[in-house]
């Protein structure tokens, strides 16, 4: 992530508003506050850094400053970041590590994703499933494996696909629960939409949830699961929509409660009472008391779109108090992820969004230039990220639980 403006300039020092370092630029609430230039502007489908100026100038020593914030692996706004990153200030080295590059996407495919990042810990590994967003005028087709790492040695994991028996129905979110993995399965035409336990051992899969009293769900995308076994999942119309390979839905979007130990269901947010357009992403804080819920929106280049993570309380057979817990700049918050002090982690365009548990941004963990990140999994300090391209790797000081 190094290029040459970084021989132009000190390696470390105050740089015009931001403090640059050898892997973390800080962004000074100077800088932060007006944006140093006269005229500007920036589309929603990209980071910040990328920020266009107006009109596009000859020069400018601005362009040489969002060079600079393009190439580091760390972008901080509060000083609390440094000391999630276990370092001292900008100055000393820290390093996102890029440990698996994914195959290029077939020709149908506008783009992969890949999402349902879960860490099972009797066997040190982590599932992720891929995506592959068809091209105008093509549908989602089904992929019978699932990308499996071995992060047994942590110095040399080992990513391999590996089959699902029998194999998931466009796999999205996953979850981990008292030694399974709980898939988000989209489905097709088909295929319905459901939720599929798997054994994290032998593969084996079972279909467990499929129905909301004889509906079709319309395409199943992220899942959590409660001590307690209660599950929070959301609905969208991803499928319909936007892979193009599903029924005509016949349910509002919406986000789910269902009881594992009871079989209840009911919607508890969703389309039909306001709360959202396209739920997607979804995670608990430690204590399972609070239920985080991204909202994508029509699309997520809708500049009007959704882009926001809400924060609801747990209640005995619901969730309340939905707030705004934060609404981010780049792109739409796909994976959402939370550690144990409270902080919540947002998938975006270009980097991983790090927030506080008030829902300040205290800084971005970068991913290659030409990368979106995805989602995320845990493993112990290890925070793993997922983008369309590669897999990384950071170490923190912090972890899930």
């Amino acid at each position: 992530m190094k290029s040459l403006s970084f021989l132009l300039f000190p390696a470390i020092g105050l740089c015009r508003g931001i403090l640059v370092g050898p892997d973390v630029v800080k962004v000074t609430k100077k800088w932060n506050d007006v944006f140093p230039y006269t005229n500007f502007n920036r589309n929603v489908t990209v980071p910040f850094w990328e920020t266009g100026l107006l009109p596009d100038p000859a020069y400018s020593e601005l362009e040489e400053d969002l060079e600079m914030i393009a190439n580091a692996s760390f972008v901080v706004y509060d000083d609390a970041f440094y000391k999630l990153l276990g370092i001292e200030d900008h100055t000393v080295s820290k390093t996102v590590e890029a440990i698996f590059t994914f195959p290029p996407p077939p020709s149908y495919a506008q783009r992969q994703i890949h999402d349902g990042t879960v860490y099972v810990p009797e066997t040190n590994t982590i599932f992720a499933a891929e995506l592959f967003s068809p091209k105008p005028g093509y549908g989602m087709q089904a992929i019978p494996y699932v990308w499996q790492i071995d992060i047994s040695n942590p110095s040399a994991p080992v990513t391999e696909k590996v089959y699902p028996d029998p194999p998931l129905t466009i796999a999205n979110g996953a979850t981990y629960f008292n030694g399974s993995v709980y898939w988000a399965q989209e489905g097709n035409s088909t295929v319905p939409s459901a939720i599929v336990r798997m054994d994290p051992g032998t593969l084996q899969t079972e279909v467990v949830k499929n129905n909301f009293y004889g509906h079709r769900f319309n395409s199943l995308n992220d899942l959590v699961i409660t001590a307690d076994g209660i599950a929070f999942f959301t609905d969208g119309y991803y499928g319909y929509a936007n892979f193009n390979d599903t029924l005509v839905p016949e349910l509002a979007n919406g986000v789910y409660r269902w009881d594992l130990n009871s079989g209840n269901i009911k919607m508890v947010a969703g389309a039909a009472e306001g709360a959202f357009v396209n739920p997607n992403g979804v995670a608990l804080n430690a204590a399972h008391t609070k239920l985080f819920v991204t909202n994508r929106g029509e699309t997520s280049a809708d500049p009007h779109g959704g882009r926001t993570i809400y924060v609801h309380d747990i209640q005995e057979h619901g969730i309340s108090n939905r707030e705004i817990f934060a609404y981010v700049d780049a792109g739409f918050p796909d994976g959402i992820k939370t550690d144990r002090e409270g902080r919540v982690y947002g998938a975006v365009v270009g980097a991983v969004d790090v927030f506080d548990k008030a829902g300040t941004l205290l800084g971005r963990i970068k991913v290659d230039k030409d990368d979106v990140a995805v989602n995320m999994a845990w493993a112990g300090r290890w925070l793993y990220i997922f983008g369309r391209n590669k897999i990384y790797r950071v170490e923190l000081e912090t972890e899930e639980v």
